[in-house]
């Protein structure tokens, strides 16, 4: 009998990092039949970091909130009180592009993440706050965070700017709020990302095409931003251009702390430890490329297993890194990629039957 750790990313658009895992279990089992499985889902500060923390924490509460979401609607979402005094924020779910019914690149704004931590600044229980910034819809420099959290950005008539990032050029004031409440431990921003707030590799150009912009906006975005980042008076940096600079505009105005998603998140599920007790671990995301080994959650587990001496596989949508015997792509079982995407659960079964008869303990 070995020890297996199953402990993926989500296949974006595809599988939850929680889907993922039940697959790949019932493929193992089908040819390991003795095997011992724990299951880890994984996240790296994006999409699915409430769901990968809750799944793993025995003591995580949800605590459901009202928000206002990337294009201004309301709607009902939640974050996570994990170990009784820290709370996680998942933007994804509160403001983030899967959110939205339309996408508006100059329009959307992050004022719902601001409700959220404000809610939880308030909460007597709350000792830490993690904010997962990844899957945001918006390129605002995080002025929709502050203004919920009582900064007011002005334009040259001393009138409150409207939210999104198609105001950043007009703000010529920014005001903090008289006081705002704080935590003992501080807020950290979570990012998977190491690009600046602007430039060619900044929030716009990099990030906003996904979000629906255009050339011609993507060039307004980074105008409006570079003219944010010389009112806020400091250096660009790398981290900053997370969620549409949100990470910029969290820790240059609010004082938070920019931090690694995968380690942090790491650190609250104990991953290390699980890695280390496994005889083998499994990992994976939808596209296995070059990026994989940047601050993603594939690389952090290969670099905590080798370390370990604890053997890795992976299964993955799409694998741009070479061919190995402990990779396994969708897209090389399923007959072809809209296949591999829409009977991920399918091929997943399949993967984990394939790396279970490769596997030798």
């Amino acid at each position: 009998m070995a020890r297996i750790l199953i402990a993926p990313d989500s296949f974006k658009g595809s599988a939850t990092s929680r889907q993922v895992c039940d697959a790949l279990t019932r493929g193992w089992l089908e040819v390991q039949t003795v095997d011992e499985i724990e299951s880890a889902p994984f996240a790296d500060g994006g999409e699915g970091t409430l769901d990968c923390i809750e799944s793993v924490s025995a003591s995580a509460v949800r605590i459901p909130i009202h928000v206002q979401g990337a294009t201004g609607i309301d709607h009902s979402s939640s974050w996570l009180l994990v170990n009784g005094d820290t709370a996680v924020i998942e933007m994804a779910t509160l403001c983030g592009i899967t959110t939205v019914e339309k996408l508006d690149p100059l329009g959307a704004h992050s004022f719902g993440l601001g409700q959220a931590i404000k809610a939880a600044l308030n909460d007597d229980r709350v000792r830490e706050i993690l904010v997962a910034v990844g899957g945001s819809a918006s390129t605002d420099g995080g002025t929709g965070a502050l203004s919920a959290l009582g900064f007011t950005f002005m334009d040259a008539d001393g009138l409150a700017v409207g939210l999104g990032g198609t105001h950043l050029h007009a703000i010529k004031t920014i005001t903090p709020p008289d006081q705002i409440a704080s935590v003992e431990r501080g807020i950290k921003v979570l990012v998977d990302v190491q690009s600046p707030l602007i430039g060619m590799t900044g929030a716009a150009h990099i990030f906003a095409p996904q979000k629906g912009a255009d050339t011609e906006q993507v060039d307004f975005l980074d105008i409006g931003l570079a003219h944010l980042l010389s009112l806020v008076g400091v250096g660009d940096k790398p981290g900053y251009g997370a969620a549409g600079g949100v990470s910029f505009g969290l820790s240059t105005l609010l004082g938070a702390s920019v931090v690694s998603g995968v380690h942090t998140i790491a650190a609250v599920i104990d991953l290390e430890e699980k890695i280390k007790k496994a005889d083998c671990v499994i990992t994976g995301e939808g596209s296995f490329d070059s990026q994989s080994f940047s601050g993603k959650v594939v690389g952090y587990i290969a670099e905590v297993a080798q370390r370990n001496n604890v053997p890795m596989m992976i299964a993955c949508g799409v694998n741009k890194n070479g061919d190995d015997p402990s990779i396994i792509s969708l897209v090389d079982l399923a007959p072809s990629v809209e296949s591999a995407k829409s009977e991920s659960e399918k091929w997943l079964i399949e993967a984990g039957k394939k790396l279970a008869a490769r596997f030798h303990h």
